[in-house]
C-alpha cells in the first residue's frame, strides 16, 4: 500500500526503473522530504504506470511582467521557445525598446498593457486570467531559462495532475554570487484557483488564504537583478521598502512583512536599532502564528545585526534559539566560531599588549640580546590579525636578516597555495 509521496519514489525504483512515471517523479528535489504528502488514489502500481504512459501533458502558459527591460527581454524569451504552449507578457508602459524588440523577434507572444500599480500580485494575477491553459510559469524578464530544463516543466506539471497533489513548484534560481533560492514558487496549476498575495515578495496562495505545500524541482534559473554591476539596487530598495511598509499596514499580525521590511532597511544600511526592534517583534509575532518559513531567516538577519553592533550576550541568546529550532542549520556554528574567533583575536591582543610593555620597559633577554625573538612573535601575531601596518613596524624592527627572510618565506608558500 503506497501511503506518500517518497514511499511511491522507493516503490517506482524497486519495480519500475525504466517507467516514464518513475523518471518524472525524479524531477522533485531531495524527495524524501515530502513523506507528509499522502498519495491515496494509487491502488495498483502496475496498473498506475501503465496509464501515466498515456496521458498527454497539461498546457502552460509562460506570463511575464516587464518595464523597460530592453537590456534582458530578448534574451529571457530566448530561452523559453518551445518550452511552453502559451507566452503573456503584462508590459506596465515600458518607455524603451521592450515592446519592439519583443514584436519584432517574438510576434507570437501575447502583449498586454497596463499602467504599473505598484502591486506585483496585481499583474501577475490579470496574466493568470488571461491565461486558458492548465498550468501557469512565471519567469522574471532579467531570468534565464537554462538549456537543461528542456521538457522539464511539462514533465513536472504531468507528474502533479496525476498524482492529485494542490501544491506550487519552486525552480532552482542562482544568483550571480552562487546563492540558490529554492522557495520560489513561479510554476502551479490553474484549476485549484491559486492567485498571487502581497504587494511585494508577492507568493501564490489559495481562495481561503492558505499556503500551498511547495515542491522544489530540477529547474535552473539564472538571475542577475540583483547583481550590483548591472542593477541599481538602491531604487528596487526604496520601492520594496513602501511596498513592504504598505503590506505591514494592511497585514499587522504576519512577520513575514516584518521580517522583509527590516532585510530591506539593512540593505540600505539604515539604523541597525531600527532593525533589530524590528526583527524582535517578527520573532515575538512567529509565537503566535502559524506559517512560519521566514523564521529561520528572521533570527539570521537578527544574529547578523547583534554581532555588527557587539551585542554578544543577546546574540549567544538567539544562537541558542537556532540552534533548537533548527538542528541541522550550520549558520548557528558560523556565528559560534565567529564568537569564538572574536575572543581569539582580543586574547592575540592581549598577547602583543605584553609582550610590548615588556619591551618598553626594557626587560632584558638571554635567549637573544637583541630582542627579535620577541618582535618576530610579535610580527607573527599581527599577521594572523591582518593588522598590516603593526606588521609593518614589527617587520622593519626586526635587526636579523635572517628572521626577515623566514618570514618572506613563509608568507611565499602560503601564495602558492593553489587556487581552485
Amino acid at each position: 500500500m503506497i501511503t506518500n509521496l517518497y514511499d511511491l519514489f522507493i516503490k517506482l525504483n524497486e519495480n519500475y526503473q525504466e517507467s516514464s512515471l518513475l523518471k518524472d517523479l525524479s524531477l522533485i528535489k531531495n524527495i524524501e522530504k515530502y513523506k507528509d504528502i499522502k498519495i491515496k488514489h494509487i491502488k495498483n502500481l502496475q496498473t498506475s504506470v501503465e496509464k501515466y504512459e498515456t496521458l498527454n501533458y497539461p498546457s502552460i502558459t509562460c506570463g511575464i511582467i516587464t518595464y523597460n527591460e530592453e537590456r534582458c527581454i530578448q534574451r529571457c524569451l530566448n530561452s523559453i521557445i518551445n518550452e511552453f504552449d502559451n507566452t503573456i507578457i503584462l508590459d506596465s508602459i515600458s518607455t524603451d525598446n521592450t515592446i519592439d524588440i519583443i514584436k519584432n523577434h517574438f510576434p507570437s507572444v501575447k502583449i498586454l498593457s497596463q499602467t504599473w500599480k505598484n502591486d506585483f500580485s496585481h499583474h501577475r494575477n490579470i496574466i493568470i486570467n488571461h491565461s486558458n491553459d492548465d498550468w501557469i510559469y512565471f519567469i522574471d524578464a532579467d531570468n534565464i531559462y537554462n538549456k537543461d530544463n528542456k521538457g522539464k516543466a511539462k514533465k513536472i506539471a504531468k507528474i502533479i495532475n496525476f498524482l492529485q497533489i494542490k501544491c506550487v513548484i519552486s525552480p532552482m534560481i542562482h544568483e550571480h554570487n552562487g546563492h540558490i533560492y529554492i522557495d520560489t514558487r513561479r510554476l502551479f496549476s490553474l484549476k485549484n484557483n491559486i492567485l498571487f498575495n502581497g504587494k511585494v515578495h508577492e507568493e501564490p496562495i489559495f481562495e481561503d488564504n492558505t499556503i500551498p505545500t511547495n515542491i522544489t524541482v530540477d529547474i535552473h534559473i539564472t538571475h542577475d537583478g540583483y547583481n550590483p554591476e548591472i542593477i541599481n539596487q538602491d531604487k528596487k530598495n526604496i520601492r520594496n521598502r513602501n511596498l513592504t511598509k504598505q503590506m505591514i499596514e494592511l497585514e499587522p499580525n504576519n512577520p513575514k512583512w516584518l521580517f522583509f521590511y527590516a532585510r530591506e532597511l539593512e540593505q540600505a544600511n539604515k539604523d541597525n536599532h531600527e532593525i533589530k526592534n524590528t526583527l524582535i517583534k517578527a520573532i515575538n509575532a512567529y509565537n503566535h502564528y502559524e506559517d512560519k518559513r521566514y523564521y529561520i531567516d528572521t533570527l539570521l538577519l537578527l544574529c547578523k545585526i547583534l554581532f555588527k553592533t557587539a551585542e554578544f550576550k543577546e546574540l549567544s541568546h538567539y544562537i541558542t534559539i537556532l540552534e533548537k529550532e533548527f538542528p541541522n542549520c550550520i549558520d548557528s556554528s558560523y556565528y559560534k566560531a565567529n564568537l569564538l574567533l572574536l575572543n581569539t583575536q582580543m586574547k592575540l591582543r592581549k598577547i602583543i599588549n605584553y609582550l610590548e610593555t615588556d619591551l618598553y620597559n626594557n626587560k632584558y633577554s638571554i635567549i637573544n640580546t637583541t630582542n627579535d625573538h620577541v618582535q618576530y612573535t610579535i610580527l607573527k601575531l599581527n599577521y594572523l590579525l591582518e593588522d598590516l601596518e603593526n606588521m609593518k613596524n614589527s617587520y622593519n624592527s626586526l635587526k636579523s636578516n635572517e628572521m626577515k627572510q623566514e618570514f618572506i618565506k613563509s608568507i611565499k608558500k602560503l601564495q602558492q597555495i593553489p587556487t581552485l
